[in-house]
């Protein structure tokens, strides 16, 4: 799939090295990712649901978390990946998951509507609207039904010591973020679009980082390749340069002598409808 095909305005190019560094990051903030859960309240029995599941990582967290009587969905604009993960998921799992292939902000049906918890992750910066989403993902619960939402502050990202690799690296995954029309800070805008939605202002929240030792395999080189497509369409950089600059990151990192501190994650939930906090 051409990064030009993503009609819905996401700007990294939709290919198996995406899903693989998708899962990848899952893991990353796997822990953090099980603890907001626990915190919003995520229960055996319950009903969930994956908002942009992607490869399907967090519905496997969210299968274990509700057991065997409970129920996980996920929905992804990208067929492709919610086959292929929600596949994986029932042969490493031992349990049924359903993924339906949509565009939530076509407001259509959603297989187990009305859910106990919708949960998105890395989702809210993509979007033109953010508050748009936020509304139809409330829509989707139960009355008293829990919103958790992650995602990153990208401009938090740093490298030391400096090298203008790394540098020009994260430049170009926040210029082609702002040159898209998307959010560099949506992790930190959270509770504000909560409240520009209607919704109660964030019951709990929580934060993460990570500070990555450099090496070849980089998160940096692998999220460059993904965003480059988009960033040579928007002019953030050129065809030849795009080309080049991942392998340069991994040289740079493979030296060993650098460290990355990744963007920060932010997670906020707030309770929706009858029930919630006043």
């Amino acid at each position: 799939m051409t990064q030009t095909e993503n009609s819905d305005g996401y700007v990294i190019a939709r290919t198996q090295s995406e899903y693989e560094r998708l899962k990848i990051q899952a893991k990353v903030w796997q822990g953090l990712t099980e603890r907001v859960l626990a915190a919003a309240g995520l229960e055996p029995g319950m009903s969930a649901l994956d908002a942009g599941c992607g490869p399907g990582e967090v519905m496997r967290l969210m299968g274990r978390m509700v057991g065997p009587e409970g129920q996980v969905t996920g929905v992804d604009i990208d067929p492709e990946v919610g086959a292929y993960g929600v596949t994986r998921l029932r042969e490493e799992e031992g349990r049924d998951f359903t993924f339906h292939a949509a565009n939530l902000l076509d407001g259509g049906l959603v297989p187990g509507a009305p859910f106990d918890l919708v949960y998105c992750r890395f989702v809210l910066m993509h979007m033109a609207d953010p508050v748009v989403m936020i509304r139809r993902l409330a829509e989707l619960l139960k009355p008293g039904g829990t919103l958790v939402v992650m995602d990153y502050i990208m401009d938090t990202m740093r490298a030391a010591p400096d090298d203008p690799v790394l540098e020009r690296g994260m430049q170009v995954l926040n210029e082609t973020l702002v040159a898209g029309g998307r959010w560099i800070d949506a992790g930190l805008r959270l509770g504000e679009w909560f409240d520009a939605a209607g919704l109660p202002m964030p019951m709990g929240a929580d934060m993460q980082g990570r500070y990555e030792v450099g090496s070849s395999n980089s998160m940096l080189a692998m999220a460059v390749k993904g965003f480059a497509p988009m960033g040579v369409e928007l002019g953030v950089l050129g065809a030849e340069e795009a080309a080049a600059l991942p392998g340069e990151i991994r040289a740079v990192l493979a030296k060993g002598k650098h460290c990355l501190h990744w963007p920060t994650v932010t997670a906020a939930w707030t309770r929706v409808g009858q029930g919630a906090p006043q």
